[in-house]
């Protein structure tokens, strides 16, 4: 009988270690193939990953295009504290031969919180601020008079901030998931979903009814509950989330297979699954992200061209309320994209259509 169950034990242990070592030897042979696809050889281009000094603190920029002379359009990353850099030739590559692409780890967070011994203070002034360093930079690094904005869910409060205090610095804003008013953005995400026919008569309708009429009443960042937070997303999600949309899972096979990733990036990434301790770490942004933004206390009239790219599917924020605050708003020139097939993270879900459409919106702005 010891035997016997010393042999299956052994069966068991051979598999489990066949098991990891095919994981291995696929996610090594398939972070060589994209580190193949994803480089960039042009005599023009750029492919760099490096540190820039923003006030003695090392701050960190991925830099990727195929001719340095085109346009430069600097990425602010969502969350708050959630870098995209270590993915990003994963969405922007049809948009590298038209654009000079400038993704960074805001301070705080990614790689940038790592290369400072995890010691950067973060406020939404410092966010702001560091922007326009790192548009100064571009500037003069690449010889250019003013840069696209692009900032992604938390990245277009920085941007929708920052074109207005620096408008003689861009090209134009784009805002992809814009927010408006966070809190209000997911409560009102979650209404949308109660008014769909698949929630009629469900324990969940009962639910999220009861969720909102709860959440509705906060008014302090320090009573909001995260797993009150997180049940109204779980539920909401059910209801809106579109067909196209990249599960977590699969975002997460794109990051470990990614030639960009490294050991930093990993290590964030996995800190992001412990909410509690996340928001923690990061409260004073959260705060603000939560409870101090609302866009209708800036100017509704902007001095650069801003266009909004918002998914159909997309559950985290409401893209109604962005479209209500689009319509109110005067610029130069506006125009608001409903992207099929895509949820909050449009570039991950459908990056065709979401580089076709940064494609339209630059021969807007040619000149």
């Amino acid at each position: 009988m010891k035997r016997k169950l010393k042999k299956i034990m052994l069966i068991v242990l051979i598999i489990i270690t066949a098991v990891i070592v095919i994981t291995v030897l696929s996610v090594f042979v398939s972070r060589l193939i994209n580190s193949d696809k994803n480089k960039i050889d042009t005599k023009t281009g750029i492919q760099e990953s490096t540190y820039i000094d923003i006030d003695g603190m090392k701050q960190y920029v991925q830099i990727r295009g195929k001719n340095t002379k085109n346009p430069v359009m600097i990425f602010i990353h969502g969350g708050p504290a959630s870098p995209m850099g270590y993915v990003s030739a994963y969405y922007q590559r049809e948009l590298e031969s038209e654009l000079t692409i400038i993704n960074y780890d805001q301070r705080g967070c990614g790689r940038t919180y790592y290369a400072n011994n995890c010691d950067v203070n973060s406020n939404i002034d410092l966010l702001v601020d560091d922007l326009n360093k790192i548009v100064e930079y571009a500037k003069e690094r690449f010889g250019k008079e003013k840069v696209i904005i692009a900032g992604h869910s938390w990245g277009t409060v920085i941007g929708s901030i920052y074109i207005q205090k620096h408008p003689e610095n861009a090209i134009c804003y784009i805002g992809i998931s814009q927010i408006t008013n966070l809190y209000e953005n997911k409560l009102n995400a979650a209404r949308t979903a109660l008014e769909k026919d698949a929630i009629k008569g469900t324990e969940d309708e009962q639910k999220l009814t009861n969720l909102i009429n709860k959440m509705s009443k906060v008014k302090e960042y320090n009573d909001m509950s995260l797993d009150d937070l997180g049940q109204l997303v779980s539920i909401t999600s059910k209801y809106i989330a579109c067909e196209g949309e990249m599960s977590g899972l699969s975002q997460m096979i794109t990051g470990i297979t990614s030639p960009d990733m490294n050991f930093d990036d990993m290590k964030w990434f996995m800190s992001q699954m412990n909410t509690e301790k996340f928001f923690a770490q990061n409260k004073e942004i959260m705060e603000y992200a939560f409870f101090g933004f609302d866009i209708g206390t800036l100017s509704k009239t902007y001095n650069v061209p801003v266009y909004y790219l918002a998914g159909k599917g997309d559950y985290a924020v409401c893209q109604k309320d962005a479209e209500a605050y689009y319509e109110s708003i005067e610029a130069p020139d506006k125009a608001f994209y409903w992207i099929e097939n895509a949820g909050h993270s449009m570039f991950m879900d459908n990056p065709k259509v979401y580089c076709d459409t940064i494609k339209d919106i630059m021969s807007k702005n040619s000149d």
